[in-house]
C-alpha cells in the first residue's frame, strides 16, 4: 500500500481518498477508520414505543409495506431512514446492502447456501434467509472476502 499526506492550510476540510484495484479488507478497514462520524444509533419505533437502537443488536433491514424495518432479537423495528440513505450511512465493514430492499449484518450471518447457479442464500442467527440479488453478488463477495 502506498500512503500521500498532503498537508495544505487552505484546504477547506480533510479529504481522504482511496484508490484501489478492488474493495479488499484492507480497502474496508479504511473506509471504517475515515467514516468515524458514520451512524452508530438510529431510533426505531413499534406502536407507542420508540428505543434507541444500537447497530450491534441489528441483525438485518429490510421494506415491509413501503417502511423501512429494522430486526432485531427484540423484534422488528420501524425506522424512519430509507434504505437506500442507511446504505450511505451504515459502516460498510458491518453491514452489506443484498438487494434493493434489503442490508444485512455481517455480524449477524450464521451461514451461507452457494447453488451451482450463482445464487446466495444469507442465513442470519435467528433463524431468518435473504436472498443476495443478482446486481449485489459481486459487492456481496468482497465484502465477505469471497
Amino acid at each position: 500500500m502506498k500512503l500521500t499526506v498532503t498537508i495544505d492550510p487552505t484546504t477547506p476540510e480533510t479529504e481522504v481518498s482511496v484508490r484501489a484495484p478492488e474493495l479488499t479488507a484492507e480497502v474496508r478497514a479504511i473506509q471504517t477508520l475515515a467514516g468515524k462520524g458514520q451512524l452508530r444509533r438510529i431510533v426505531g419505533t413499534r406502536g407507542t414505543d420508540a428505543v434507541v437502537l444500537d447497530l450491534a443488536e441489528i441483525l438485518a433491514f429490510s421494506t415491509k409495506d413501503r417502511t423501512v424495518v429494522a430486526h432485531t432479537s427484540r423484534g422488528e423495528w420501524r425506522v424512519k431512514t430509507r434504505i437506500g440513505e442507511l446504505a450511505e450511512q451504515l459502516p460498510t465493514a458491518e453491514f452489506v446492502q443484498i438487494s434493493q430492499s434489503e442490508i444485512v449484518s455481517l455480524r449477524a450471518i450464521s451461514h451461507l447456501d452457494l447453488s451451482a447457479t450463482g445464487t446466495i442464500s444469507v442465513q442470519l442467527r435467528d433463524g431468518s434467509r435473504y436472498f443476495v440479488a443478482r446486481r449485489a453478488l459481486k459487492s456481496f463477495r468482497a465484502a465477505l472476502g469471497l
